[in-house]
């Protein structure tokens, strides 16, 4: 017969007394305590973006699609996430840099994806780029599209959600910036 049981859950470890039936001896039995990693603050997969949504499918007009967005996060919103601080393993060779919110500025939902994927922020200021692909993938740019604007390329890209972050390389800015998605590799910023 169990009579008490304990959780700490700060510590995530769990104690069980436990009174055996024949004496009234007790047993203690304790577990390990259980490490998890932390999540990322980031938020990934949800339906819920600062600056909206779309479907693209191979051949979409206009090519390049664009939505205007403000890159970081204001610090009087206590949302901001730094992104070199989540140790990111980036499908591409790019940098995971920048202070952007948790929430993803833009939600592209890719249907039947064409060969390439090209994704670029043009702005007055320094800006960069984190992507979560349709399969979960990260993508991280800082300045690959020159004059300090990221741009990544998507080879082959999985059908899918692709959340999108348009970071500020300093923390506090935040820049108007144009985002572009592409097919064609004539796109730049």
């Amino acid at each position: 017969m169990i009579h008490n049981v304990r959780h700490a859950v700060p510590a995530l470890f769990v104690s069980l007394a436990a009174l055996a039936g024949c004496g009234g001896g007790a047993v203690v039995v304790e577990t390990t305590p259980v490490q998890e990693t932390a999540a990322s603050p980031l938020l990934v997969g949800g339906q819920v973006s600062n600056y909206g949504q779309t479907n693209l499918d191979t051949g979409f007009l206009p090519d390049p699609h664009q939505v205007s967005v403000v890159s970081g996060a204001s610090d009087a919103t206590g949302n901001v996430v730094d992104i070199s601080s989540l140790a990111l393993a980036p499908q591409n060779s790019g940098s995971c840099r920048g202070y952007t919110t948790a929430q993803p500025d833009y939600i592209v939902h890719v249907g039947s994806p064409g060969q390439l994927l090209r994704f670029f922020v043009s702005a007055p200021g320094d800006t960069t780029l984190i992507i979560n692909d349709g399969a979960g993938n990260w993508w991280c740019s800082d300045d690959d599209g020159g004059n300090l604007n990221p741009l990544i390329d998507i080879a082959n890209p999985p059908a899918g959600q692709y959340d999108i972050w348009v970071g500020s390389y300093q923390a506090g800015a935040n820049i108007q910036s144009v985002l572009s998605v592409s097919e064609l590799t004539s796109s730049t910023p």
